[in-house]
């Protein structure tokens, strides 16, 4: 009996120590991964993404090797560096509109929407608030806000290239090796093995849910808005393109919230004929997208509510970053596909 006793503390002890062994590895692990978790999660993200059409090169080159690496130049030419263009221009346009306004006080009237007649046809009540509105100091604003954080950036480019690297390798092995990482994340599941497979299903399901049923319709709108807010010659066009994939995400007011100050500057500044192709533009070219690009889109996939897709992508960009515009939504995905799971009672079908 005393030997069972002795060998049953020595189990427990044993046990115990492994325990806060592990947990101690895994914190310093944590350590080690921790100024590249966004990066890890934004590979996670694209291979998610790009899988489907990994797996069609895949099948058609024989080696997944030769398709990833197919896959990192397709990422490279389309997103990337088209991305990092349109940041960098968006950053000269934030600096010029800092120094027009700086130069010409009166820059910032023009915007006033008070001085458009159909403004001033509104009720009293309505016309008070109009007032309250200062579309050309909202619009400096940003532009501060972008000079001095795209500034403080581009400071440090030794470590964007670092990190561009990280996920390229990144997503090369994610791509490479997704099966292999998915069967030992599901072997580390207490759950069962369907359940966890349905799990991760149903979460890469709503992610690629969420990116192509809400953020590419709203970037096609913010892409098209910027043309035309280029050809008629409205400054910063680029940084009301960007706001313009923001308000595309607010019910029943959507693009019209930035479209609409735009036209009226350019009716304020004299600007007629750009000011009415402007609005022809908004209500034809942005305004109608969501009627006839998005079903090509989105087709049957996952839409969620628009007012969490919103805040989803206000607070990711709040606490990640520019990448929070897509990682927010993602992890909003995650979290209401684990809900969904628990609400139709997996935790009792895991225990069966």
């Amino acid at each position: 009996m005393p030997k069972l006793q002795t060998s049953f503390d020595h189990q427990h002890i044993a046990k115990w120590f492994f325990l806060l062994l592990l947990v101690g590895v895994s914190i310093l692990f944590w350590k080690v991964l921790e100024p590249f978790i966004i990066v890890l999660l934004t590979a996670v993200i694209v291979a998610i993404l790009v899988t489907p059409l990994e797996q069609r090169i895949r099948r058609w080159t024989g080696h997944p090797k030769v398709s990833a690496m197919i896959m990192l130049l397709f990422v490279l030419a389309v997103v990337v560096i088209p991305l990092a263009t349109i940041i960098l221009l968006a950053a000269d346009q934030a600096v010029q509109i800092v120094q027009d306004t700086l130069a010409n006080p009166v820059w910032i009237q023009a915007f006033d929407l008070r001085s458009l007649p159909i403004i001033n046809t509104l009720p009293d009540i309505l016309l008070s608030q109009v007032a309250a509105i200062n579309v050309g100091e909202a619009l400096r604003n940003i532009a501060l806000w972008m000079v001095r954080n795209i500034g403080t950036v581009f400071a440090s480019s030794a470590d964007i290239v670092f990190k561009t690297f990280i996920f390229f390798v990144s997503l090369y092995f994610f791509l490479v090796d997704r099966e292999k990482i998915k069967a030992e994340l599901i072997a580390l599941s207490p759950l069962r093995v369907s359940v966890d497979k349905s799990i991760v299903n149903r979460m890469v399901a709503t992610v690629r849910g969420v990116v192509f049923g809400s953020l590419i319709v709203a970037v096609v709108q913010g892409i098209v808005a910027g043309i035309g807010l280029t050809i008629f010659g409205v400054p910063g066009a680029l940084i009301w393109a960007g706001l313009v994939v923001i308000a595309a995400q607010i019910p029943m007011l959507g693009t019209s919230m930035i479209m609409l100050p735009a036209v009226a500057y350019l009716f304020a500044s004299g600007h007629v004929p750009q000011a009415v192709g402007l609005l022809i533009w908004a209500l034809v070219c942005v305004g109608l997208i969501d009627n006839f690009i998005q079903p090509l889109i989105v087709g049957g996939r996952t839409r969620m509510h628009a007012l969490l897709i919103l805040l989803s992508m206000l607070g990711g960009l709040n606490a990640f970053g520019p990448i929070g515009f897509i990682l927010g939504p993602t992890i909003l995905a995650a979290f209401l596909v684990l809900l969904e799971l628990y609400k139709s009672g997996i935790l009792e079908q895991s225990k069966v």
